[in-house]
């Protein structure tokens, strides 16, 4: 009787290149938390649960901390910054690993080397890059030729693309004109652009009506993308803005994302309440509404935005001191500032003259002998470059109740920039810094807001789930391995409007692509981002 071959060896398991023990693990979905190990092969999460057995070649014990998937940034404007600031260290350093460029109307990848894109220009400038691409197609490459620490999505900006058809013209598009813009939008699609933004607060998407917006958004949703809006009005005529959207998305069925929602100046505080009560309504006639918010009581944009009517934001800053040279133009400037407050209105970068940079209008036209609207148009009519100014003018109630809302994501509206770039010498907002950080610190840990799960599930998983990334904002096998590990206890914003240029604090160790982009909190230098484009 012959003796039995000897059973086979079993194979040995292929080790994990890293595994993060012990930690406190956050899905995405919004699941209760979990203590257990996530386990890292090549770009994938290749396991979650008990590997206290397995073979791995790198462990990190992460007992203490809270591990999740790395956040997703669903708005902000970093393709001005990303060819000259590739370690986005403000955003990495919050735990951010993919973020979305190319909102409110404003697309990078579009912009032409002609004065009509002064607007998108003037960062390039700022970090001394040429503006020498045409189309969306050779400035994503750009991006992966030179390599970027974090993910990068784009939208097309309407704004953009108008100019690159109708410059700033103030009128509604001729029928060519129309399908022109159409053409240049389709193109961006092809080229990876996950969707259409807008600006209509700003020149030229001020000029576009509902049924401009409503063709292009067709455009836009007949290739499965969704139609972000900086809405027309923020303020007085914020409902009716808000209305004007959900008719866009209506019409043109497609998902609609209200951009940084709020209310500004006081008189308009709760008016949240009857636009989240509009997005109800949406919703219960079967529209995709979503929303996203920064938790700030400040926003910063161009001071022109701030304090003067439509008709003189046009141009550069010396077409508008030309403007303003009109004693009646002037006048009319003068008279529609009668009711702002300039003691909330803050200086934050003006090249020419550094040493107004964080101080108030009021504060320097009374320094001045001036009063404030004075000031402002006396600056105005130097010529001699674009100001940014930091608006206090939100309310707290305000961004509670919103933040509040289930369907409201966070996204910064900043420019991921770093404390030793090109943009050091300015007043950034400190979301820039802080926002994801602020939202962890503040309204989970201090003021209980909202849960650990929830407000990580409204950094991860809702906003994978507007931009249709299946293997993005979730802690499961298989799913790329962006990942965000930060200690509860400290995770905390330190940027101030007064010194934004801090870093976050608290994320020990961030993941892109399975390559650690941040390691014991401080950034390794990895380039491991993607361009992530539509498909």
């Amino acid at each position: 009787m012959s003796t039995p071959p000897p059973p086979a060896p079993s194979p040995v398991p292929e080790p994990f290149d890293l595994v993060l023990r012990g930690g406190t693990v956050l899905d995405g979905t919004g699941a209760p938390p979990v203590r257990t190990d996530v386990g890292v092969r090549g770009d994938r999460v290749g396991a979650v649960g008990d590997l206290s057995g397995a073979p791995a070649r790198r462990v990190l014990d992460v007992a203490g901390r809270f591990v999740c998937p790395g956040f997703i940034d669903i708005h902000t404007h970093s393709d001005a910054s990303v060819l000259f600031t590739p370690g986005m260290e403000s955003s990495l350093l919050q735990g951010v690993t993919t973020e979305v460029v190319g909102n409110c109307g404003f697309s990078l990848g579009l912009a032409r080397d002609h004065p009509d894109f002064l607007t998108e220009r003037r960062w390039l400038d700022k970090g001394g890059v040429p503006l020498d691409w045409d189309g969306l197609s050779a400035f994503l490459e750009r991006i992966e030729a030179q390599g970027v620490a974090i993910n990068v999505m784009t939208l097309a900006g309407h704004g953009t693309l108008r100019k690159r058809v109708m410059g700033l013209a103030e009128r509604r598009p001729d029928a060519g004109e129309m399908a022109a813009m159409c053409r240049e939008l389709t193109d961006a699609l092809e080229a990876g652009a996950i969707g259409l933004s807008s600006g209509l607060e700003y020149v030229p998407g001020l000029y576009a009506d509902v049924a401009e917006m409503t063709e292009l958004a067709r455009v836009a949703a007949d290739a499965g993308g969704f139609y972000a809006t900086h809405l027309r009005d923020e303020g007085d005529g914020l409902v009716e803005a808000v209305e004007e959207a959900i008719a866009v998305a209506e019409g043109a069925n497609i998902p609609l994302q209200l951009s940084h929602h709020k209310a500004e100046r006081p008189r308009n505080w709760g008016k949240v309440t009857r636009t989240l009560a509009l997005v109800d309504a949406a919703r219960e006639r079967g529209t995709d509404v979503l929303l996203d918010q920064y938790p700030y009581t400040a926003y910063q944009t161009g001071l022109t935005t701030i304090v003067l009517p439509a008709w003189a934001m046009a141009g550069t800053p010396e077409a508008l001191a030309e403007k303003l040279a009109d004693p009646d133009q002037r006048d009319r400037a003068r008279a529609f500032m009668a009711d702002i407050d300039f003691g909330a209105v803050e200086i934050a970068s003006y090249p020419p003259r550094r040493e107004f940079q964080g101080r108030t209008v009021a504060e320097l036209a009374a320094a001045e002998g001036k009063e404030p609207r004075d000031w402002v148009l006396d600056l105005f009519a130097e010529g001699a470059a674009f100001a940014s100014a930091v608006h206090h003018a939100l309310s707290e109630t305000d961004v509670d109740r919103v933040l509040r809302d289930g369907r409201v994501m966070i996204g910064s509206d900043a420019v991921s920039t770093s404390p030793t770039g090109p943009a050091a010498a300015d007043k950034v907002h400190p979301r820039s810094y802080g926002a994801f950080a602020r939202v962890l610190a503040r309204y989970v840990r201090e003021r209980g807001l909202l849960s650990w799960e929830e407000a990580v599930r409204r950094m991860t998983g809702l906003p994978a789930l507007r931009l249709g990334l299946t293997d993005r904002g979730r802690l499961a096998p298989g799913a790329h391995a962006d990942i965000a590990v930060f200690d509860p206890e400290t995770v905390a914003d330190v940027a101030t409007f007064a010194d934004p240029h801090r870093l976050a604090v608290g994320v020990e160790h961030v993941l892109v692509a399975g390559t650690l982009a941040v390691t014991n909190g401080l950034p390794t230098g990895a380039r491991a981002g993607r361009v992530l484009r539509r498909s």
